[in-house]
C-alpha cells in the first residue's frame, strides 16, 4: 500500500508534468504580438495598439479570417482572407479597411499558405 505523503507527491510530479506540457504546447503553437500603435488597421476588426494572440497552425483558413502574411521582401502584414482556392489552398486576401493600405492580392496575386504565418484569434488593447 502506498502511503499518503508519496502518493500525494506522485499527484504533485505529474500535475507538474502536465503543467510544463501544457506551457510549451501553448509557446509552441501560439504567438502574442502588438500591432503598431501609429497609423491604422487594414482590418476594422483591430485597432492600432491592439495585441492579438496569433495561432501559427494554419489548416482550416477559411472566407473571412484575419492572418498574417509575409510577402517576398519578407514583411508580415494584417490581411483578411476573401477566398481559398481549392486546388491548392492558396489564399486571395485584401484589407477590409478602404482607407488604410495593407496587403492586397491584388497587388501581389494568390497567396501561397507557407507565407501565411498564423490567424488572429483574439485581440485587446490596454
Amino acid at each position: 500500500m502506498i502511503s499518503q505523503p508519496a502518493l500525494l507527491r506522485s499527484i504533485r510530479r505529474v500535475t507538474l508534468l502536465v503543467a510544463i506540457g501544457g506551457l510549451v504546447y501553448l509557446v509552441a503553437r501560439f504567438d502574442l504580438v502588438s500591432l503598431p500603435a501609429e497609423g491604422c488597421s487594414p482590418v476594422a476588426a483591430y485597432a492600432p495598439g491592439d495585441r492579438v494572440v496569433v495561432d501559427r497552425r494554419t489548416s482550416g483558413l477559411a472566407a473571412g479570417d484575419a492572418v498574417f502574411v509575409r510577402d517576398q521582401a519578407g514583411t508580415m502584414h494584417l490581411t483578411t482572407v476573401l477566398e481559398r482556392r481549392a486546388s491548392d489552398g492558396a489564399l486571395w486576401c485584401a484589407p477590409d479597411v478602404s482607407d488604410c493600405p495593407g496587403f492586397s492580392s491584388e497587388e501581389s496575386g494568390w497567396v501561397s499558405t507557407d507565407a501565411v504565418v498564423g490567424r488572429v484569434l483574439l485581440a485587446w488593447n490596454f
